[in-house]
This record gives structure tokens, sequence and C-alpha cells, in this order.
């Protein structure tokens, strides 16, 4: 028996994804599995997540996952280890104020591809685990003690789009609560173009966070920060410093 409980919740369109990557996932023995069936009314995700959270009482670790993210390692011994007084991720970005620019900082790792398994490529950052700014939202890993003791909710004017980011900001304004990337061996299954509501969501954010003093950012896409200082420049760290490339950050 896992001394912890584990509760892991998916919003699911695609039961068949849904099928491979979560309830037919033997790393995710020993936890429970919350599937919420939004083939019909397609709510948005954030009224999903305070569905759930609204409705837990009792300790628990809290997985909020995609219906095609897939951990390839067992999960329980994973969440034992970790600190209930911090988010969790596999993989984030920090924003690091620097005395000239500012210098995105990627954390964590992911393997990533295509619905059906090709253009497979593996994301790594500049360090397995440690803290950041924000978590993509693939994956978002809280305990239920932290949820009720800062009334922790998702934005419900984000839909679809940056609500983890957004978690993650807020969690840290409002309680000063840091994110932390967790090395995590897991893949997902989704790549393509960045959508119409996913730039309406990263402006809402913008204007939402754009008195704060500290720069945020989304590993989705190319340099999209908000908050803080826009006008100072920004660059996206390189593995190799030297071939570092110089990027003008712009609305």
């Amino acid at each position: 028996m896992p001394s912890q409980k584990v509760s892991v919740v998916s919003v699911v369109r695609d039961f068949d994804m849904y099928g491979r990557c979560v309830s037919g996932n033997p790393f995710l023995e020993g936890c429970e599995l919350v599937p919420v069936d939004n083939r019909s009314e397609n709510l948005p995700v954030t009224k999903r997540y305070n569905d759930y959270l609204d409705s837990v009482h009792d300790d628990r670790w809290i997985v909020f996952c995609h219906e095609d993210w897939e951990v390839r390692e067992p999960l329980l011994p994973v969440l034992e280890k970790l600190d209930r007084g911090f988010l969790y991720g596999p993989i984030g970005v920090f924003v690091e104020e620097r005395r000239r620019s500012d210098v995105m900082i990627m954390r964590g790792g992911v393997e990533q591809s295509a619905k059906d398994g090709r253009r497979q490529v593996v994301i790594r950052g500049k360090d397995p685990s440690g803290r950041v700014d924000t978590f993509d939202c693939q994956c978002l890993i809280v305990h239920s003690s932290l949820v009720r003791m800062h009334h922790l909710r998702f934005d419900p004017h984000l839909c679809f789009d940056m609500y983890v980011e957004d978690f993650c900001v807020a969690a840290f304004e409002n309680a000063g609560i840091q994110s932390i990337a967790v090395e995590l061996k897991c893949h997902h299954h989704s790549r393509g173009s960045l959508s119409a509501s996913f730039r309406d969501s990263l402006e809402y954010v913008r204007r939402k966070y754009a008195s704060s003093r500290k720069r945020y950012a989304t590993i989705v896409g190319h340099l999209n920060t908000f908050g803080g200082d826009s006008s100072r420049n920004v660059y996206k760290w390189k593995r190799i410093p030297w071939v570092m490339l110089r990027y003008r950050f712009s609305k």
C-alpha cells in the first residue's frame, strides 16, 4: 500500500489516447485515476479542475495531466520524496534577471512526439530539476494540503491554454509558493502550431500581470514572456554559451 494517496486527474476527450497514456499505464499502479469525460460538454479545463479541487477534503497528491501525457517510471516513489510546500512538474522555465538583460532558463525534461508517435524529440533543460517560474500545462503536481491552506484555484478566464502557468504565478505572487521542476521520465504525445486560443490566453496573462515586478515566461512557443519589464532584452539559454543567439522580445 502507498504511504500517501495520489489522484491523477485528466480532462478527457480522446479515451483511446487516455487508455494508452494513463488508464493503461503500469507506472501509475497504486494511484487513483480520475478521468473527467469532456466529450459532450467540452467545458474549460479550468472549470473541470476547479470542480475537482472543490471536492477534495483529505490529504493527497494531485497530478493534473493531459490525456496524452505518459509517465515512464513508477510515479509513487517520486512523489513520496517531495516536499508538500511546493508545486511540481516535469518541465518548466525560469526567467533570471541579469544586469543588462533577462535570461530564460529551462529546467526539467520530457520526450515529445506527434499523436501517432512520429517526430520524436527529447527536450532537456539546463538542469534536470530545480526552481522554475512556470510549468507547461501537460502536467502539474500539487498537494491538497497546500491547496486548502491557500485556496489555490485555476483562473476560470483561461479555458484551454496558459492555465498552469497562471496557477504557478498566482501561487507565487499571492502566497510565495515556489515551483520546482522534478526529474521524471515522461512522454508528451503532442506537437503542433500555436493556436489563436493560445495567443489570446497569453495576452490575457500579460494584462493580468502587467504590474508585476518579476518577469515570467512559458516554455510554449518562442520567448513568450509576461510580467516584469518587457522593454529589457531577453535571451534564451543555450547549452553552449558562446554560440548563444541574441533575441529581442517584442509583443
